[in-house]
């Protein structure tokens, strides 16, 4: 595909617990494969408000930002195409959340929808879905940037670079 073809927009994501500390997914349209609920930030929005709108709208929750997890810009992870065939490269901020009113009823954004135990998880996970998950539940004390994919020591990694500037390599 030409690089041209491709859009970027800023994206938001939340990775989304419930009381009984269990994971929100959908498993999605066009890769038919899981991860947290995502979507685009609209002109006039701050990316919080975006992540409350999508999931409003697209699980009818409401909730509570714990943190900000970090920022994600690999074009090898982060290049989706949606519905209509468009290729997108989102430039998505990640927040951990907690439900706090609201039951789930998921949209048809999703083929299905569901709550899930981090030992749990369901297969397939999308590559950057496996990521952000990982991450989260991690804990960092401080964001994460995630750039492109390393390869080092013969295999691929990832560079985590957190706001203290210290780099972790040859994760994930």
């Amino acid at each position: 595909m030409r690089s041209d073809s491709i859009s970027i927009r800023p994206g938001v994501a939340g990775v989304v617990v419930n009381d009984e500390g269990n994971i929100l997914l959908h498993k999605r349209r066009v890769e038919h494969a899981w991860a947290p609920p995502s979507g685009a930030v609209n002109p006039g929005e701050d990316v919080r408000g975006a992540l409350k709108r999508e999931l409003r709208e697209e699980a009818c929750l409401e909730v509570e930002i714990d943190r900000f997890v970090g920022l994600y810009s690999d074009p090898a992870f982060q290049v989706v195409d949606d519905p209509a065939g468009d290729s997108i490269h989102f430039v998505t901020s990640l927040f951990a959340c907690r439900v706090s009113d609201g039951r789930l009823e998921g949209s048809d954004e999703g083929l299905d929808w569901g709550w899930y135990e981090p030992e749990g998880l369901p297969d397939p996970l999308l590559p950057y879905a496996e990521r952000w998950l990982t991450d989260t539940l991690a804990g960092h004390a401080r964001p994460v940037v995630r750039e492109g994919a390393r390869h080092t020591r013969g295999g691929g990694g990832w560079a985590v670079y957190t706001s203290d500037a210290a780099a972790e390599e040859g994760r994930g």
